[in-house]
């Protein structure tokens, strides 16, 4: 796809897609079932004939011409493909009834269990698959074991196994986790629930929701961890695994294997549990996720306390306004509708009637006036204005120069504050900065952690760096087990436990001549 448009190849992939859709989507669902239900359809070809008499003996009676045009369409689209086996025929009739008969194509087969499964998706709340993540965690550790212990004595096939089935679980992990958080959006962002509603699921869903924080907050630093160490062995890891013999298509090439046999394949279960630089990683986001929900519910929950023993449910209110309209009479309706809504009957007004020179009198019916004459602005874009000359354009200068010299006034602190963090140059122990450099020390020191991708350590430090007056001005952070850095500002004193910070400033290169020529 370039530019958002779509090729002639993805349009065409797409189209496989139609049959489901269109007003006879019923007899297509039904076709496209015949050859895709058990093993059998799948090798098999069908003419329009034997397509027909399966979809009768199903009670969906359809002419035999129909079915040929049914099957057709689904060529055209890519579901099936006109099948090359010669029919054997005793007749001309029995040649003219199977001369074309019609097979599953791979397309067709993952279109179809698609919508197959859209069909049978319900709005039902789903469990996270947790218990996934310890045998996700045995996996990682038994590879790491293998690639420790010798890599090339490991036999293809079973580690193979090993790499399928950990994938097999990850995404199953995955899966259940975006349905379940799905279904909680749906239930979460209601404004209409009522206290027996809230009170069917609020203290399970809480209580599984802290148990599935638990669950992650407990594995995955496990699972990180051996991430990262099996991180180098992948490339080999999946080259030994694809050793032996594979199958190879018609083009040459090797057929595609399971999702986890390639190093490629690897990213997506790495930024799940890991993250990158700069990014966090799906992990902490599924937590972060569960702590708004359950914020979500706690805002539910003051809602429904707001009102002491008011409810306060709207979509009970409209209930129970229903039902006092099915059992009102006419007249107690149209009270209720006026009370509820404001809107009340029409009036009709008398008034004189216009001077006799008028063609169309004030007091005549609608239905016998002649036509009014509408503009065409009026009919066509629904203006009443008249057109006339563009009003004067109104003058932002005086605010753009206030914005402008606001900034300007912003830029010149933070300038400040870094020329007086760079006053500071080598390892801060115990220091007073003004506010200003407090807050500039502190974003350098949010953006240091977030580029590292982790917390600093003795030998790799996280670093920040920044200009000032075009010097190079660098903060480190290592960790220091036992020691701190302590600065304080009038606003407060800030404490920054097991951690060193060294400030260092290299000289833009023109300014450090001119220093050492003067």
């Amino acid at each position: 796809m370039a530019d958002g448009m779509l090729d002639p190849r993805e349009r065409q992939t797409l189209g496989a897609l139609r049959y489901a859709v269109n007003e006879e989507a019923a007899s297509y669902l039904a076709i496209m079932r015949l050859f895709t239900s058990g093993m059998s359809g799948f090798l098999s070809d069908q003419s329009a004939g034997e397509v027909a008499e399966r979809l009768a003996a199903q009670g969906l009676e359809l002419d035999r011409d129909v079915v040929d045009q049914r099957l057709s369409y689904l060529v055209e689209h890519g579901n099936l493909a006109r099948s090359p086996r010669e029919s054997d025929a005793r007749s001309v009739r029995e040649y003219l009834a199977n001369r074309a008969r019609y097979q599953l194509t791979q397309r067709g087969e993952l279109v179809h269990r698609q919508v197959e499964e859209l069909l049978a998706h319900s709005d039902s709340a789903r469990e996270v698959s947790s218990e996934m993540l310890p045998g996700i965690l045995s996996g990682i550790e038994e590879l790491t074991r293998i690639c420790g212990h010798g890599l090339e004595t490991a036999d293809p096939r079973d580690l193979a196994g090993r790499i399928t089935t950990l994938f097999a679980q990850f995404e199953i992990l995955v899966s259940s986790t975006r349905q379940f958080y799905s279904y909680l959006t749906q239930v979460l962002t209601r404004f209409d629930l009522g206290r027996e509603e809230f009170e069917m699921f609020k203290s399970a869903l809480l209580d599984y929701l802290q148990r599935f924080i638990d669950e992650i907050s407990r594995h995955m630093p496990q699972v990180a961890d051996r991430l990262r160490q099996l991180e180098p062995s992948v490339p080999s890891l999946c080259e030994r695994a694809n050793e032996g013999e594979r199958l190879i298509g018609l083009d040459g090439a090797s057929a595609r294997r399971a999702t986890g046999l390639e190093p490629g394949d690897w990213e997506s279960l790495h930024m799940w549990f890991v993250g990158s630089s700069g990014r966090r990683s799906d992990a902490d986001n599924v937590r972060r996720l569960a702590t708004d929900a359950m914020r979500s519910l706690l805002m539910n929950l003051r809602r429904i306390a707001a009102g002491a023993d008011r409810q306060q449910s709207r979509y009970g209110d409209l209930v129970r306004l229903a039902d006092w309209f099915d059992s009102a009479d006419d007249a107690r309706a149209h009270d209720l509708w006026a009370s509820a809504f404001g809107l009340y009957s029409a009036r009709h007004l008398s008034f004189a009637a216009d001077p006799d020179g008028d063609p169309v009198a004030a007091t005549q019916s609608w239905w016998r006036a002649p036509v009014a004459e509408v503009p065409i602005g009026l009919r066509i874009h629904g203006e009443r204005k008249a057109g006339g000359r563009t009003g004067a354009r109104a003058d932002y200068s005086a605010a753009k120069q206030a914005r402008i010299a606001a900034r300007e006034r912003e830029q010149q602190r933070r300038s400040e504050a870094l020329r007086e963090l760079a006053s500071h140059v080598g390892e801060l122990r115990d220091v007073r900065l003004s506010d200003d450099a407090r807050t500039a020390f502190l974003d350098l020191h949010a953006q240091a952690l977030s580029g590292n991708g982790g917390a600093p350590t003795a030998d790799a430090p996280a670093r920040a760096t920044t200009r000032v007056d075009g010097d190079l001005l660098t903060i480190s952070l290592r960790a220091l087990p036992g020691g701190s850095t302590t600065i304080t500002s009038p606003a407060g004193r800030l404490t920054l436990g097991d951690l060193s910070v060294e400030i260092s400033v290299v000289m833009d290169a023109e300014r450090a001549e001119r220093r050492m020529e003067g």
